[in-house]
């Protein structure tokens, strides 16, 4: 068993936007791996807290509420509670999931912002902004659209370029134009607030070279520390939905200065409701904060995030796991350009722990994208979650059912000690090593494999022990290899359990257990012991069909199509 160490994790995952349903693009880089990680480490005994909320301030929020003829709060409300549906149904465990539109986060952002203004760091600056005569107002980033000062993409958005990806300030986009009633704005000063990034690039530059963060990204930011960084604006004019800065009229903070205070909100919120001290999580120095998210926002954790912890008195991230964009046919998946597939529409069709296998297979920890494929996504769950893994699992238990009256068996003494089994159940106790350490580091798909390679020995060993022949032989030797069996059945009901946890509940049950297959813990096999009664076997997950892989693919590459043409 692996010794149980006392650490204290904070586990974070992006927050995401309460404008629209969840789809792959969000599961695949920050939630799906970093619940896989929080599972592992509340298995492995650790005081781990899995925190989120949804982003629910700024621009794209105004915009997509004023679509649908809502206030900007029902709107984000209804959001919040059809992302956590839509979380739940694919085994995302939030210890809370919260909201950015809340008292909680409005008292700890008026908070930073003293501190921040306390030690210095904020200071006053005239700017220019594009102004909407005909609606009144001053016109945010979404607020705006037009052509790319790069590659002349047409209808961008006012802060960056969805076709080439550079970001530029809203006087540079070219033939701009007001996004909500399509007028040409004016340009007129206004009065910000700014945070003074520039000073923090030495110590971002040493901060970052002393953590166990991504080479890439580290290297990717140190172009832009080098080259000098740029104070960061932090006011949005009104009206504007989001945190009124305090002692200014009319004035809110920029959504990316509050939505990852949402990180320590949340903890709070939960904290309170558990009767947990928040500061352990936050201020303690045995704690270890890790925030998973995907390429696109490195920016805002590598750079801004630290500097606002740091001077505001709070802990700072230990890791920062990057992933990359989850693609379709090549191209990045985006809600606003309608190339995706929702996960509440996979999920009415397949379960969850289909799409959950195959991402953890093929996602590594790295930043690079992984597109999806029918095909792919296909073979991963015929051949190696339900071909290899459920089938060994169904085998040995119908057999078990079938050959000693749903029991396991009680193998006589010293036919544990042959050579064939003695190697099989040394296995059997290295495999939740092999899963840990790799877990350990946050590589979720070299974890997996180190899961499956073991599936694939207990495959080997049940194939050339051939117990159904053994039975008639040597019936007492096949109640040594059925044990051996069944104990290994046990073992993957525990440690896949963070990859495919709807699956592991299920035998986990058949093989008699009573309760949450999660309150083991791991590596911890004593509950397991001959004689147990199991459930009746059933068949969990079935491969799926050739017609409808072709027929899903067809139906995708159509509508991209559409989309890219």
């Amino acid at each position: 068993m692996i010794p149980i160490v006392t650490r204290r994790i904070l586990i974070t995952s992006a927050l995401p936007y309460a404008n629209g349903d969840i789809h792959f693009g969000h599961i695949m880089s920050t939630y799906l791996p970093a619940d896989v990680y929080s599972r592992y480490c509340k298995l492995a005994g650790y005081d781990a807290l899995y925190i989120c909320a949804s982003d629910e301030h700024g621009t794209p929020i105004e915009l997509a509420a004023q679509k649908a003829g809502k206030d900007a709060a029902t709107f984000v409300n209804e959001f919040h509670d059809r992302q956590a549906a839509d979380f739940a149904a694919l085994g995302i465990r939030f210890d809370e999931y919260y909201h950015t539109n809340s008292d909680e986060n409005t008292k700890v952002a008026q908070e930073f912002f003293a501190e921040h203004k306390k030690k210095g760091d904020i200071y006053e600056k005239e700017v220019e902004q594009t102004f909407c005569e005909k609606d009144g107002r001053f016109l945010p980033d979404r607020f705006l659209r037009g052509t790319c000062p790069f590659c002349s993409a047409e209808d961008q958005y006012g802060d960056s370029c969805e076709k080439c990806g550079k970001t530029y300030g809203a006087g540079e986009l070219l033939n701009p134009r007001c996004a909500v009633c399509g007028g040409t704005p004016i340009r007129k000063k206004s009065r910000h607030l700014f945070f003074s990034l520039s000073k923090y690039s030495q110590w971002l530059e040493k901060y970052q070279s002393e953590q166990p963060f991504p080479r890439e990204v580290v290297n990717y930011l140190g172009k832009w520390i080098s080259e000098g960084l740029a104070d960061w604006d932090i006011t949005r004019d009104g009206p504007y939905f989001g945190i009124p800065i305090p002692g200014e009229e009319n004035k809110f903070f920029y959504v990316w200065y509050d939505a990852p205070i949402g990180y320590i909100s949340s903890t709070l919120h939960y904290c309170n409701a558990h009767g947990k001290n928040f500061e352990d999580y936050w201020k303690g120095t045995d704690a270890e904060l890790v925030h998973f998210i995907g390429k696109d926002i490195v920016y805002f954790h590598f750079l801004f995030w630290p500097a606002m912890l740091k001077e505001a008195g709070y802990s700072l991230p230990h890791r920062i796991p990057v992933r990359g964009h989850a693609t379709i046919q090549g191209e990045k998946m985006s809600k606003s350009r309608g190339n995706f597939i929702g996960l509440s529409e996979f999920l009415a069709k397949y379960p969850a722990d289909y799409l959950r296998f195959y991402y953890n297979s093929v996602t590594p920890n790295n930043s690079s994208d992984a597109d999806f494929s029918w095909e792919e996504f296909g073979a991963k769950t015929n051949s190696e979650l339900v071909g290899a893994l459920c089938n060994y699992c169904y085998r040995v238990l119908s057999f078990t059912s079938s050959q000693f009256e749903g029991q396991v068996p009680v193998p006589a003494p010293g036919l544990l000690d042959s050579k064939l089994e003695k190697e099989f159940s040394a296995k059997i106790d290295a495999m939740p090593s092999a899963i840990a350490d790799q877990l350990e580091q946050v590589e979720i798909k070299a974890g997996l494999e180190a899961g499956m390679a073991f599936v694939n020995d207990c495959n080997r060993y049940f194939n050339d022990r051939a117990p159904w022949k053994l039975a008639k032989e040597r019936p007492e030797e096949a109640k040594a290899v059925m044990f051996l069996a069944a104990k290994a059945a046990y073992a993957i009901s525990i440690h896949f359990q963070p990859f495919i946890p709807f699956y592991c509940q299920k035998i986990y049950s058949q093989l008699g257990f009573e309760g949450d297959v999660s309150a083991v813990r791991w590596a911890d096999l004593s509950a397991f012991a001959p004689g147990r009664k199991l459930a009746k076997p059933e068949i969990v997950y079935r491969p799926l069909e050739k017609e409808v892989l072709a027929a899903e693919a067809a139906k995708l590459a159509a509508a991209c199509k559409k989309i890219i043409v």
